[in-house]
């Protein structure tokens, strides 16, 4: 009897211990997926900055190319073609800053996505093995109350002999 009542506490600390692996699985899950979406707003964000740098990239070289056309005006058009050869070195160097920026965040969020997934399987998991567990707790409180319904038609049949 004690026994079983032992095996009975030691399925509830079982199932405890699930719960609590659960819950800190779905804090784990919770923070991935905010992660997830600051990662997003951050790709957006820098998908924006991206045309904006290209953007000025074309007008630059566009500038470059109006300068060149007008070498007439030697020293001035040289000067704002070199200050236009500088920016444009400027934003190409900004423009590959941003996409590596961007590649990393696509990289993160995939590795996060990966992570937000094993933990969402692993919670699933969880909670099939505390179903079971349950189960497992439900019916061995059913037998012991079969057990004890026995000893006790036992213990009144030998107290009437």
């Amino acid at each position: 009897m004690d026994k079983l009542r032992e095996k009975i506490n030691s399925y509830r600390d079982l199932a405890d211990q699930a719960n609590a692996r659960a819950e800190s699985l779905d804090q784990q899950l919770k923070a991935l997926q905010d992660l997830n979406s600051q990662q997003e707003r951050e790709i957006y964000s820098l998908n924006n900055r991206n045309k904006q740098l290209e953007e000025k990239l074309e007008k630059a070289q566009d500038e470059v190319e109006r300068l060149k056309q007008g070498e007439n005006k030697e020293d001035d058009i040289r000067k704002e073609y070199e200050a236009a050869q500088r920016k444009i070195s400027l934003l190409e160097a900004e423009l590959e800053n941003s996409d590596k920026a961007l590649r990393e965040t696509t990289q993160n969020f995939r590795e996060a996505d990966v992570k937000a997934e094993h933990f969402e399987r692993k919670r699933h998991h969880l909670e099939a093995e505390i179903q079971a567990q349950e189960k497992k707790y439900d019916d061995l409180q059913a037998k012991y109350q079969d057990l004890a319904n026995q000893l006790e038609e036992f213990s009144s049949q030998l107290e009437q002999i």
